[in-house]
């Protein structure tokens, strides 16, 4: 009896400190992604899965930083390799984890890279799982900026698809879905409400504003766009197009000046 107590004891505190470590690794891979530390944070989740296989939070991770780290390399198929990555870990980590929010919003956002590197078709054929996990997640968290940016970004793209692809979207969905701009600029303005702070809410409304003509309006997001604090390669990128469109210098070669 003493062995046994002895071994379930050990079992258990082995138990807490893999929990511990694990808790541990996600929150300095947090850390590391809010500053924009991309590569860092992913090494770090990749020593947590090599301890911790198949776990939700992990992949969750895992996925939105592969989604982000294509922003960061130029290689086209190392891009592809990682758009794809972040799919499967997307999926794996919403059948870990189905009541979390940003697991489906996260998962949305990679099949939208994923989109940039297969064919129209195929491109309409993701949209739909894009459509149904961003609403997903948003029916978990109705206060997800980054729900409201996907589903901004569908909206717009399925609103402006052309005659032949409209086709394919009707057959695709069944029906043709409920899309509009002025959906998509509702989405926008609400992801902006919620965080007023990301680059990437301005960048991508501003981006949508001049598709509709609506070129002052485009202008002031852009000039937001360059008065933000950026946090990563895609900000900074964000910034360098927001320089071009109101021709100036970007923020950080300006300092350099």
């Amino acid at each position: 009896m003493k062995k046994i107590g002895l071994v379930t004891v050990v079992f258990l505190s082995t138990r807490f400190l893999f929990a511990e470590d694990l808790a541990s690794s996600l929150e300095r891979a947090d850390k590391l992604e809010l500053q924009g530390e991309t590569e860092s944070a992913i090494r770090v989740l990749k020593e947590a899965d090599a301890s911790s296989p198949d776990n939700g939070q992990v992949e969750k991770r895992l996925s939105r930083l592969y989604a982000r780290r294509i922003q960061e390399i130029s290689d086209q198929a190392e891009k592809k390799t990682d758009a794809t990555l972040a799919v499967e870990l997307g999926k794996k980590a919403v059948a870990q984890l189905p009541n979390d929010s940003q697991a489906h919003v996260g998962l949305a956002a990679a099949y939208g890279q994923l989109c940039w590197f297969v064919d129209e078709r195929t491109r309409v054929e993701y949209s739909k799982s894009i459509y149904q996990e961003a609403n997903k997640g948003l029916a978990l968290d109705p206060n997800s900026d980054y729900g409201h940016l996907v589903l901004a970004r569908w909206n717009f793209e399925m609103a402006t698809l052309n005659p032949v692809l409209k086709g394919v979207a009707e057959f695709v969905y069944g029906q043709f879905p409920p899309a509009s701009t002025q959906a998509a600029i509702a989405n926008f303005k609400e992801a902006i409400a919620l965080a007023p702070e990301r680059v990437i809410h301005h960048a991508e409304y501003a981006k949508a504003l001049e598709a509709l003509g609506e070129k002052e309006k485009a202008r002031e997001e852009w000039t937001k766009v360059t008065e933000l604090k950026p946090v990563d390669a895609q900000d900074r990128l964000y910034q360098r197009i927001a320089a071009e469109h109101l021709h100036q210098k970007a923020p950080g070669e300006a300092a350099r000046s």
